[in-house]
């Protein structure tokens, strides 16, 4: 693989990241309005909209890691950068805890979308530390990429 076509691949990567974080965006502003007690007027709706915004990021968090893992460019990463195969491990080891909380809080606000109190009443904690970890996640995804790049172009930091 050509350094042109890893550098198309980070570029494509940096842009889904962007795009994610639009998507979590507009999750968090949607999660600054309270939320309606079960069985008040709008709770449905609420929790209706809530439960299609997650299954969104889901969806959307799931392609781009497969993006991620499934293509050739993480190996020819690691073939040019052997020093930083701890940390993309790390990153990409990440990915399925992430989608696995998603899908437990998917879970909770369909329930609570049926009008019944999820067994977690701590949806809303639960979804921002995910999106705290994901922000995160992203953030040193982002680090890495670039740093790795800065050094095959030989720029400073």
């Amino acid at each position: 693989m050509t350094d042109s076509m890893t550098k198309k691949w980070v570029a494509s990567v940096l842009k889904q990241h962007r795009h994610l974080q639009s998507v979590v965006a507009e999750l968090e502003e949607f999660l600054a309005d309270p939320r309606p007690d079960t069985g008040q007027r709008g709770s449905h709706t609420w929790a209706v909209a809530l439960s299609r915004r997650l299954l969104s990021l889901h969806d959307e968090l799931f392609q781009h890691f497969r993006f991620e893992e499934e293509t050739r460019v993480m190996e020819e990463i690691l073939l040019d950068h052997p020093e930083a195969a701890g940390k993309l491990k790390d990153v990409l080891g990440a990915h399925p805890e992430m989608l696995r909380e998603l899908r437990q809080i998917v879970s909770a606000v369909l329930a609570y979308s049926e009008g019944v109190n999820p067994e977690d009443p701590q949806i809303r904690r639960r979804i921002s530390t995910l999106l705290e970890a994901f922000h995160s996640h992203e953030q040193e995804e982002n680090h890495l990429f670039q740093r790795l790049e800065y050094r095959d172009t030989g720029a400073s930091e």
